[in-house]
């Protein structure tokens, strides 16, 4: 999940890193008020989940309260990189000295935080990566221990920062490092990490991604509306990844879903989906919101449900199974044929509960192999 500039530096003044003053507007009218507010030498800054802002006229100097507002218009029009701006934040201008680069990503490699530091900061700092390595300094963080100040210490002065600074950098990165590690980060970034003309040390700018699948232990997190299905499906609590064929598919586990794929593959067809309900298999709320998923593709023309309960049992799963059947014919949502198959603890007796429903759209295989040969039938062959 990517926080705004805004937003990131909200959680940035809760964990005690330095921000300028800010407001934050939705019109034209509220920045013209919001420069009134702050004294005047502002900057508007358009508020979008993707780089390349200033570039693009994102970002702007305005030097009295009607070209603030002339501005704010034409950013609030703006799309960058197809993303529309629909707020501005209208900051106090600093005094700027001093420019670097503080950041900190989860190491895809070494599975662990990763710091970076470069004296160059207010450049992208992919440009900077490709073209100069060697100038961004880093630093491995040992969860375990968090950031060593003698670490950090010892790269400040390979990169020639000086002496003076270390404290207040280093003060600075232990916080940053605190809301990454604290917030569930994947992606910390200050850029640029100013020193003013005060001597001040300031995050000028804010990038903070966030991992999804963290998002219910942070209830504090920004709401986002969902773009896309699999976006949706994540709310949900679902493993789901849109594909490319006709036959949607609702399974628990990642292995039996994949399995599930090739049973379909080797006999001919595609799958629409991938689904794990993983441990809510249960739950018929949880069949219930997979199979809306799955229904949302309007390509899908039948759907597989294989259940394997190795820990839950076959007629728990059945029942939540005929609770989300006879509730989405209630709404006369169910469009396409199911095929359901059910194996492990108690499969008998869930197999026994499929078998007493009177949906027309309910089809049962005692086989996978059978189930998967029934779907295709039912559902033909991709295009």
């Amino acid at each position: 999940m990517k926080l705004f500039e805004f937003e990131a530096k909200g959680f940035f003044k809760k964990w005690g890193i330095p921000v300028p003053e800010g407001i934050v507007a939705d019109t034209a009218e509220e920045v013209k008020k919001a420069y009134k507010e702050l004294g005047g030498k502002v900057v508007l800054k358009s508020q979008v989940l993707a780089g390349g802002r200033g570039k693009a006229g994102g970002i702007k100097f305005p030097k009295s309260e009607d070209e603030a507002c002339a501005m704010a218009d034409e950013i609030l029009k703006m799309k960058i990189k197809d993303n529309p701006v629909k707020k501005v934040l209208v900051e106090r201008a600093l005094d700027i000295k001093k420019e670097f680069y503080l950041g900190i990503i989860t190491d895809p490699d070494k599975g662990c935080p990763l710091l970076m530091f470069s004296a160059e900061g207010g450049v992208e700092i992919e440009v900077l990566a490709a073209e100069r390595p060697e100038a961004i300094r880093k630093v491995f963080i040992d969860p375990r221990y968090g950031l060593m100040g003698y670490q950090l210490q010892y790269e400040l002065q390979k990169a020639g920062l000086p002496k003076e600074l270390h404290n207040g950098v280093i003060n600075m990165a232990r916080r940053l490092y605190q809301v990454y590690w604290d917030m569930d980060g994947e992606l910390i970034e200050i850029n640029p990490l100013v020193v003013t003309s005060e001597g001040k040390i300031i995050a000028a700018d804010a990038k903070f991604n966030v991992d999804n699948s963290a998002r219910p232990r942070h209830p504090e997190l920004p709401k986002r509306q969902a773009k896309n299905i699999e976006e949706r499906a994540a709310e949900l609590g679902l493993s789901y990844v849109l594909l490319d064929g006709n036959i949607g598919i609702i399974s628990n586990g990642a292995g039996l879903t994949m399995a599930a794929m090739d049973f379909m593959r080797e006999y001919g067809s595609s799958p629409a989906n991938f689904l794990d309900l993983g441990g809510q298999a249960t739950q018929a709320v949880t069949i219930k919101n997979g199979m809306k998923i799955v229904f949302e593709n309007p390509n899908v023309t039948a759907l597989l449900i294989y259940v394997f309960a190795g820990g839950p049992r076959c007629d728990v799963i059945a029942s939540g199974i005929i609770e989300a059947l006879d509730e989405m014919e209630k709404e006369k949502s169910l469009r396409v044929p199911i095929v359901a198959t059910l194996h492990g603890r108690y499969k008998e007796e869930g197999m026994k509960i499929l078998s007493a429903s009177k949906s027309p759209c309910l089809y049962l295989e005692a086989e996978v192999e059978d189930a998967v040969r029934k779907v295709i039938e039912l559902g033909g062959q991709s295009k």
